[in-house]
């Protein structure tokens, strides 16, 4: 059973409660307010919040999250799951940045805590697709930033199509740090949005180097499209619960794996 100290902030007690609701597509509202140690009326507080924001839903008594687990999920519950580990891989990610370096930064829950990380660390010049990383990084000192064209993808806000994958075609890159949704020994990095893939793939050949950052809830899974094999992966920065035979795997592939 999970406790809360009174000093605790709402926001973990929503990040227990989305992480049970990984394990269990359908839990009913007893039982989650039972793991969570809290009251009912807690619960239905919380639930009320998470509904209003499309984050789960609330059907005869039982909780679901809004999407099965092979459909990406929406960015703010994307947010809060491992959000502990995320903040840990952007802070060894940041140590793979040299200063005068040229990056570039796609979209994604991981590559942003990685963003907000940089002003006042290093001085480097950031290229990205991501509404949400030039929001954070716009008018830092030490950043030089490119924001690049292109449709935007409502709820993502990151921006994909033919200018944005002209765009990336203009300049070189000596890292690509990129965010995945699903990463199999046998197929690779896979999307489960497809209108995202052409993008992605024009960042990785204008990398010198393709350096993913991934919680390990992202391996061992496939979504429909195919972003690129593996053998186009120089570094992998994920958390130490990735299982050791799978850090094994890709080693041997010769991929660096650097566990936060």
């Amino acid at each position: 059973m999970l406790m809360f100290p009174s000093s605790r902030k709402r926001i973990e007690r929503k990040t227990a409660l989305l992480h049970v609701l990984q394990k269990d597509d359908s839990i009913p509202v007893d039982e989650l307010a039972r793991q969570l140690d809290v009251s009912s009326s807690t619960m239905r507080r919380e639930l009320r919040d998470l509904v209003n924001k499309s984050l789960v839903t609330v059907t005869v008594g039982k909780v679901s999250l809004v999407t099965p687990s092979n459909v990406e999920r929406p960015f703010a519950l994307r947010t809060l799951l491992n959000s502990e580990e995320k903040v840990r891989i952007g802070r060894m990610a940041l140590e793979l940045v040299n200063n005068g370096d040229t990056i570039f930064i796609a979209g994604g829950t991981t590559t942003l805590e990685f963003a907000r990380l940089l002003p006042g660390q290093r001085r480097v010049t950031v290229i990205t697709n991501a509404l949400r990383v030039v929001d954070w990084l716009v008018d830092q000192s030490g950043i030089d930033l490119i924001a690049l064209g292109g449709a935007v993808r409502p709820g993502e806000q990151t921006l994909h199509g033919h200018l944005t994958d002209w765009g990336v075609a203009q300049f070189r890159a000596d890292k690509l740090f990129y965010g995945i949704e699903a990463i199999s020994l046998q197929h690779g990095l896979t999307h489960s949005q497809i209108v995202e893939v052409s993008t992605d793939r024009a960042f990785a050949s204008a990398a010198t180097q393709t350096i993913i950052l991934a919680d390990h809830s992202k391996f061992g899974k496939v979504a429909p499209a195919l972003v690129m094999p593996l053998d186009k992966v120089h570094v992998i920065v994920t958390d130490r619960g990735l299982a050791p035979d799978i850090v094994e795997s890709l080693n041997a592939k010769g991929i660096q794996v650097i566990l936060a």
